[in-house]
């Protein structure tokens, strides 16, 4: 089968920072929802591709164009929401649709609903408008209204990280349900090479070894392992190896 592609818009950007509040921009937001989600979905069979990867302009008809022209499976395009209201919602066009447009996207809605309620964040329902990026793109698409911007709580939220992560999950999650992707299989990790044996270091007696030079011949008296050796008692233990060498 056809690997998938996915298209996802983040809104706005360049000289178009969208909605502003609480110190934060709409622009920025998505795109890094975008690209977090595209990190997840790596680990499924799918190609994901993003409208804009930096701070960049796209107008609303280049960002449906762009879908078409690599004729996209879906197109999800993300936003933050402004007007001092609070919650999630997801919209569809409200004009034709393919059958299977609306049910696509409850999944997707569905997953992040779930999440959302956890948290207290209000789902504010599917619905359908007249979005030029909805409306201009060939394939299945629908808009997220990620929280509201300039309302305190819903700003407070989308500047938490773990809150980021698990909204990234979800709506993740909604689209490897709706689209059935198949996730890919884990590497097998490489095993760590087994250390050779430690080689065990030879027990060494120094005074077992005077006492073999003595049972040879070789010295006469007892000598301390670590008694200094003079000229002579060295010459002497020489002398009668020579010796011994020339007997044999």
């Amino acid at each position: 089968m056809e690997k998938k592609l996915v298209v996802i818009d983040p809104g706005h950007g360049g000289r178009d920072p969208g909605a502003i509040g609480n110190g934060l921009l709409e622009k920025e937001i998505t795109l890094m929802l975008a690209r977090k989600i595209a990190k997840r979905l790596g680990f499924y069979d799918v190609e994901v591709r993003l409208t804009r990867d930096d701070d960049t302009y796209l107008s609303l008809d280049a960002r449906a164009f762009f879908a078409n022209n690599l004729k996209a499976d879906y197109f999800l395009s993300l936003h933050v929401n402004a007007g001092r209201g609070t919650g999630f919602e997801s919209f569809i066009y409200n004009g034709p649709v393919g059958a299977n447009t609306s049910s696509l996207r409850s999944i997707i809605h569905n997953n992040i609903a779930a999440f959302l309620k956890d948290y207290g964040v209000a789902d504010r329902g599917k619905k359908a408008a007249n979005f030029a990026v909805l409306r201009e793109t060939n394939m299945p698409a629908a808009l997220l209204e990620n929280l509201f911007i300039d309302t305190a709580k819903d700003a407070s939220l989308l500047k938490d990280d773990k809150f980021i992560r698990g909204l990234c999950d979800a709506i993740t999650k909604g689209l490897a349900e709706s689209l059935r992707l198949t996730s890919l299989p884990k590497p097998t990790p490489t095993p760590a090479p087994t250390p050779p044996p430690t080689a065990v270091p030879p027990v060494w007696d120094p005074q077992k070894e005077i006492q073999k030079l003595k049972e040879s011949g070789l010295l006469a008296n007892d000598h301390p392992a670590d008694a200094p050796v003079t000229w002579g008692e060295f010459a002497t233990v020489i002398n009668r190896l020579v010796n011994r060498i020339k007997k044999d």
